[in-house]
C-alpha cells in the first residue's frame, strides 16, 4: 500500500469518524449566511452554497446532505467561470458585489427529506414537504407536498380550509407555554 493510499485511507476514517460523532439532530443556528428560526435541525452534512442568505423559519426538519445554491453562475458572457476572468483580466465583467439579500426562503414547520437541492430564489411555504433527492427550482405553496426533479406538487397535506386555519394561528410564533397549552390542537388529525 502506496503512501497516497495510507492517507487517503486514514483521512477517510477521520472523516467518516467525524461524521458519526456529530449529535444529531444539529440545532440550526443564526451565523453569516444563515437566519435561522426556533427549534429547527438538521440531520448532518447541511450546507449553503454561495454568498447570499438563506432564512428558514421555526420548527422545521431537514435530512441528511442538504443543499441550498443560493446563487447562479452569471451565464450573459462569453465564460461562466469566475475563476477564467480573474486569471487573464484580473477582473470581472460584472458586479461581484456580496450583498445580504435573502436568496431562499423555508417558512415554518417544513419538512424536507435527505439530498434535496434548493435553487436561488425560491421560497418554500409553511408546512410543505420537500420529498428526498428533489431538486426545487420554483416556489413551493403552503402545505404543498413535493418530489421530483425539477419538483412538482404531488399533493397538499391539507383542505383549503384546514390550511387556512393553521396559517391564520401562525402556531409556529406561539410561545412555549402556548404551545403546552394547546395539546388538542397538536394532536388533533386534520385530515379526518
Amino acid at each position: 500500500m502506496g503512501i497516497k493510499s495510507k492517507i487517503k485511507t486514514w483521512l477517510s476514517t477521520k472523516l467518516k469518524n467525524l461524521v458519526n460523532d456529530e449529535q444529531l439532530p444539529v440545532l440550526l443556528v443564526n451565523t453569516r449566511q444563515l437566519l435561522a428560526g426556533r427549534s429547527s435541525f438538521h440531520n448532518g452534512g447541511f450546507e449553503i452554497r454561495g454568498a447570499a442568505k438563506v432564512a428558514i423559519g421555526s420548527f422545521c426538519a431537514l435530512g441528511r446532505d442538504i443543499k441550498i445554491i443560493t446563487k447562479n453562475h452569471n451565464y450573459h458572457f462569453a465564460s461562466m467561470q469566475y475563476g477564467f476572468y480573474k486569471k487573464y483580466f484580473n477582473e470581472l465583467p460584472y458586479s461581484s458585489e456580496i450583498n445580504n439579500e435573502v436568496t431562499v426562503t423555508i417558512g415554518s414547520d417544513v419538512w424536507i427529506g435527505d439530498n434535496a437541492i434548493i435553487l436561488p430564489n425560491v421560497s418554500i411555504g409553511h408546512g410543505a414537504i420537500i420529498g428526498a433527492g428533489s431538486l426545487v427550482t420554483k416556489d413551493v405553496p403552503d402545505y404543498a407536498i413535493v418530489g421530483g426533479v425539477p419538483a412538482k406538487v404531488l399533493k397538499d397535506r391539507f383542505s383549503p380550509e384546514v390550511k387556512a386555519t393553521l396559517l391564520a394561528s401562525e402556531w409556529w410564533n406561539w410561545s412555549d407555554d402556548e404551545i403546552s397549552q394547546n395539546k388538542a390542537f397538536f394532536f388533533k388529525n386534520y385530515n379526518q
